[in-house]
């Protein structure tokens, strides 16, 4: 019998444990994932509270990405529901439907203000004759393809609530979070005369059954049936090299030594992270700049309330900076037995920065915030609130700033001087992306890794399947 070789996969969220299912299902390698936190997951857990399965915000299984469906579908059999999207806008106190439809934006934004966003547009659309230019950030890009109108109106302020400052934002951030290709491509949608696909909008989606945690709990469980491991409470100490490789990986596993050797080692932890293992504090020019990458704090307040149902969608977005999270989300509208019968939970999250007030402020102020804007919305009435959860994550959205990609060069070239790692996932590899996106790049490496190819030639060919990733709502 062939010895299997041995793969060391950092973190257990959908990225490292897409890579330790597709590795596991070659047959070739024998595969442990270390996962710091007792629960695996990442931040596509579920976790139980107060009788209710919550998630960490929306999600849901979808992928324009050949392949990806199918094999979701394959490993999570009977577990998956399929439903029907449906989300919405909330604009100037109205929802509006997604995708965009003509007569209910007009009504919504009325005559004058849809004529200055059709003027708007037709005057970048002139004016991109004339000078032909690439945009320089996030706040170009979307200008030259939508018009200033549209863009100050849903653009600019949904951006700057999830990122910060749209003019300091990198246009790659543009491209990879906006389906449509510009405001001719809305235009003919608008009129009925060109129809949304596929690669732009989700008709339906699937879900699993039990909460979205089921996913990567799933994938454990093949992982653990082919032989391999998933070991949480896992604390990295020192990755262990020699000869410009990592041999092993040093941790306490539940406060105890414990040493595994490795042939390949594959990460989804954060990036400043990561490298202070390999590279200590020693390495200080080096460790600064990947340190520079930029990141939001995500922010998760849940309301709970006496009523059944509250919203008519599973998530809403909401642009206006005169509330304070950026979208809600129903967590029984993906299934009403994850909670009460007369109950509901709201899900409204949101990004900040560590030196923002929001990051600073008590959970029972945010909260506050969060259910004034619900009530004032009309989602819920005040005196159906009957309590609130708060959670916080550091570090989550990678932010694009306009100098990421000289910061992502120099960081990937000095870390392909060890010649057996590579990088997965949003965290890992620093790349806005979605969960489905995960499961692709997992399965990527282990095809590319059990046909022979080398760890910095799959890495380096991953960046560019990665670049031309897009989200679709």
């Amino acid at each position: 019998m062939e010895k299997k070789e041995k793969v060391v996969i950092l973190g257990a969220g959908i990225g490292g444990l897409s890579a330790g299912y597709f590795l596991a299902k070659t047959g070739k390698y024998e595969v442990t994932v270390l996962e710091k936190a007792s629960a695996i997951g990442g931040l596509c857990a579920s976790f139980e509270y107060n009788d209710f399965t919550l998630d960490y915000g929306a999600h849901k299984i979808y992928s324009v990405i050949p392949g990806v469906l199918d094999e979701i579908q394959t490993l999570m059999a009977d577990r998956l529901l399929t439903l029907p999207k449906k989300n919405r806008l909330y604009l100037r106190g109205h929802l509006v439907d997604y995708p965009l439809k003509l007569g209910n934006l007009a009504g919504v934004l009325g005559l004058p203000t849809f004529l200055k966003l059709g003027i708007g547009y037709a005057f970048e659309l002139a004016r991109g004759f004339v000078l032909r230019r690439q945009p320089n950030s996030y706040e170009e890009y979307m200008v030259q393809r939508f018009g200033r109108p549209a863009y100050e109106l849903v653009f600019e302020p949904l951006a700057d609530k999830v990122w910060g400052e749209p003019a300091t934002l990198h246009p790659e951030m543009a491209r990879a979070r906006v389906p449509a290709s510009g405001g001719m491509e809305v235009i003919l949608k608008l009129l009925g005369i060109k129809k949304e696909t596929a690669e732009t909008n989700a008709e339906f989606f699937y879900y699993p059954e039990k909460g979205f945690g089921d996913f990567p709990e799933t994938m454990r469980e093949y992982i653990e049936n082919s032989g391999g491991r998933v070991i949480s409470n896992t604390d990295v100490r020192e990755l262990v090299q020699g000869d410009g490789r990592i041999t092993s990986v040093k941790s306490l596993v539940d406060g105890s030594d414990a040493e595994f050797e490795t042939d390949y080692l594959v990460s989804s932890i954060p990036l400043p992270v990561l490298s202070r293992l390999m590279f200590g504090q020693a390495a200080t020019e080096f460790i600064g700049s990947v340190e520079d990458l930029q990141f939001r704090h995500l922010v998760l307040v849940y309301v709970f309330a006496n009523r059944s149902l509250a919203l008519e969608d599973q998530w809403i977005f909401l642009p206006e900076r005169e509330y304070i999270f950026s979208r809600v989300f129903e967590q029984k509208q993906m299934n009403p037995e994850l909670g009460p019968e007369n109950q509901t939970a709201i899900c409204c999250d949101f990004t900040c920065d560590e030196d923002s007030w929001q990051w600073n402020a008590t959970d029972e102020e945010l909260a506050q915030k969060t259910v004034d804007g619900l009530v004032e919305a009309g989602f819920i009435n005040a005196d159906e609130v009957s309590g609130y959860l708060v959670k916080r994550t550091r570090n989550f959205y990678p932010r694009y700033d306009l100098e990421y990609v000289e910061k992502m060069k120099k960081v990937n070239n000095q870390l392909q001087s060890v010649s057996n790692l590579l990088l997965t996932g949003r965290i890992g590899m620093y790349n806005y992306n979605n969960s489905d996106h995960c499961v692709d790049m997992g399965r990527f490496i282990a095809e590319n890794l059990a046909q022979g190819d080398d760890p910095v030639d799959i890495w380096n060919n991953l960046e560019k399947r990665v670049a031309d990733y897009k989200i679709v709502d």
